[in-house]
């Protein structure tokens, strides 16, 4: 009995065509069909993916789709009864672990955005006559300078 693989690979020859084609064609990665017609599963992305790229390699060389998903499930199923007996477990996907900004970094940048509300509070009040500086501005606003006079808009 030949397995989901051999199958594969022997429906693709019998029709002459490569594994280049149906890469190409289907836009799935050589190295995932070909792992597939070596019943390799472990090089494959898993879940739902797998069962894509058995359904688009079958429609592409023109065998029935469904009934290779299904041979593929009871290839899968058999892999993972005799790994499980032999005690090898499928690998683990491990988190990729993100490394921490340093300390000071964040701290710099804590200090930055701290110092950049204080000026745009300060300017804020300022604008409206509770500043540190508003005295100032208050004052010359209202001394009869000529400066202060030309600000005025001339409208008399």
């Amino acid at each position: 009995m030949s397995s989901f693989g051999e199958t594969l690979r022997r429906e693709r020859e019998l029709r002459q065509i490569s594994l280049r084609e149906i890469a190409e064609a289907t836009k799935i990665n050589l190295r995932y069909l070909d792992a597939l017609e070596r019943d390799d599963f472990r090089h494959l992305p898993g879940g739902v993916f797998n069962k894509g790229f058995v359904r688009a390699y079958s429609q592409f060389i023109g065998i029935d789709p469904e009934t290779m998903v299904m041979a593929y499930l009871e290839e899968e199923g058999r892999q993972q009864a005799r790994a499980s007996r032999v005690g090898v477990t499928a690998p683990q996907v491990q988190e990729a672990i993100v490394p921490a900004r340093p300390l000071g970094l964040r701290l710099w940048f804590a200090a930055l955005v701290i110092a950049l509300i204080l000026v745009l509070l300060a300017a804020g009040l300022t604008a409206l006559g509770y500043g540190p500086l508003a005295s100032r501005f208050k004052s010359l606003r209202t001394s009869g300078s000529p400066a202060a006079a030309s600000f005025g808009g001339g409208f008399a």
